[in-house]
């Protein structure tokens, strides 16, 4: 099994494996510079000739001589002390021995010497100085600042190295993941208090971690909010001049229907087109929000170039309306499973909408091909309209969005095209026409009939 670990996760091993590597180095140096500090003098009395003096001292002129020897005239080194330990473990001089050094001088140091026979001595830590009637001394040469677990300095050093590494980490940690976390939350609270500019900064949304990658994502999360809300802005203010208009014009027919006492042809005609267009305007909401619920496509066998057909058939009058039109080039055997009434729908609006903006003696192309791995149907609308700007062939999907300098519809035809090709498995474009125009392309899966 393939386990991919996320970048951040494999940015904080590394980076703390490395600070404990780091931690470890440091705290060895530092360890191991005060030890060669403090036992410099140690290293250098045990090399010297304080032993054999001490040896001489003792030989001629007895344990009173030696005790006066290593009080006045011995020079050692401020941090080394030196014991003569005699054969039952006391210093000569009635000194107290480090307490950390006791059990190591009663085993290694001094012991009975001969407990085992003349074969087989046991090994002394210490070199021993023999007095004239033979009575064996521990010579003990002893660090005097250091002991076996370290010392005060050594301590210090340890402790620096840690902060140190614990100050890196830490401030690695904050910099990789507490201020980008706070920023994110900062901005989900303003966004949330009904803020729509707010965005995470680009430093942030620019990393190759998961958390640039949320960051990038709350980004275009916040700015489709933004879009959404601009557009239902767009849309309340448009619906109302939409429905506004003729109700306003509603009750003036109903007015002068109430003045005279009855009702003209002209005007029951006026009053049913009006009404028309209002239950048009309501009838694309209701069918935009429908299609937000998630209701499984019914699937049946739909042969794209029929439904064209059909379609090119009913608005061919209001394409010769507009003084344009339609010419319908589809290769056979356009199968797609999917829902007959929704393709039909997109396909309808996609149509209409290259009509409102067809120029009068243009054509409008209808194209459906195979694609050439068979694997998609493709359906293209291309008018010969004014075109859009380019920053705007994505938005014109969104809903509520219209195009520019328009006031013609709902903003909902081409959502509703993108949310029925997108519940069939396909995709939806806009794309700039090297001459005037639009072309919107469909992309549907071709009927697999491998799995029949």
């Amino acid at each position: 099994m393939n386990l991919r670990y996320p970048k951040l996760y494999l940015r904080m091993a590394l980076f703390i494996g490395a600070a404990l590597v780091a931690f470890v180095l440091i705290g060895a140096a530092a360890f191991a510079g005060i030890a060669a500090s403090e036992l410099s003098g140690y290293v250098e009395t045990r090399g010297s000739e304080l032993g054999p003096q001490a040896a001489s001292v003792l030989r001629s002129g007895g344990v009173p001589a030696l005790q006066a020897w290593l009080q006045q005239d011995a020079g050692i080194p401020d941090n080394v002390s030196v014991f003569v330990i005699d054969p039952a473990g006391r210093d000569i001089l009635d000194r107290d021995l480090p307490a950390e050094y006791r059990r190591l001088i009663s085993t290694s140091v001094i012991g009975a010497p001969d407990s085992s026979g003349d074969a087989f001595r046991p090994v002394r830590l210490a070199p021993q100085i023999v007095a004239a009637d033979g009575t064996a001394f521990a010579f003990l040469v002893l660090p005097s600042n250091i002991s076996l677990w370290g010392n005060a300095a050594t301590a210090l050093g340890l402790v620096a190295a840690a902060t140190l590494v614990i100050a890196t980490v830490a401030w690695f940690i904050a910099g990789t993941i507490g201020r980008p976390v706070a920023e994110l939350q900062q901005a989900a609270r303003r966004l949330a208090s009904g803020d729509i500019s707010a965005r995470v900064p680009a430093r942030l949304a620019n990393r190759k971690d998961e958390l640039g990658q949320l960051a990038a994502d709350f980004n275009y999360m916040a700015e489709q909010l933004r879009s959404l809300l601009e557009g239902r802005e767009n849309l309340m203010s448009e619906l109302s001049h939409e429905l506004r208009s003729p109700l306003a014009r509603l009750r003036a027919a109903l007015a002068l229907t109430a003045a005279r006492n009855r009702l003209e042809d002209d005007e029951r005609q006026r009053i049913d087109k009006e009404i028309g267009l209002m239950n048009e305007v309501i009838g694309e909401i209701l069918r935009y929000s429908s299609l937000n619920t998630p209701v499984r496509v019914k699937k049946r066998l739909v042969r794209c170039e029929r439904v064209l057909a059909e379609l090119v058939e009913v608005e061919e009058v209001e394409a010769t309306g507009k003084g344009c039109r339609l010419a319908l080039d589809t290769a056979p055997e356009l199968l797609v499973a999917g829902d007959p009434d929704l393709l039909r729908r997109a396909f309808e609006n996609i149509l209409r909408n290259a009509i409102r903006y067809a120029p009068a003696g243009s054509v409008i192309d209808i194209r459906g091909e195979r694609a050439a791995d068979d694997t998609e149907i493709c359906i293209g609308v291309r008018d010969r309209g004014p075109g859009l700007p380019a920053d705007q062939l994505e938005r014109i999907f969104d809903p509520y969005v219209r195009m520019s300098n328009s006031r013609v519809g709902s903003g909902l035809g081409l959502a509703i095209v993108k949310r029925i090709i997108e519940r069939h498995a396909g995709s939806v474009s806009a794309e700039l026409c090297a001459g005037p125009g639009l072309l919107v392309m469909c992309r549907l899966p071709a009927a697999d009939f491998s799995e029949a």
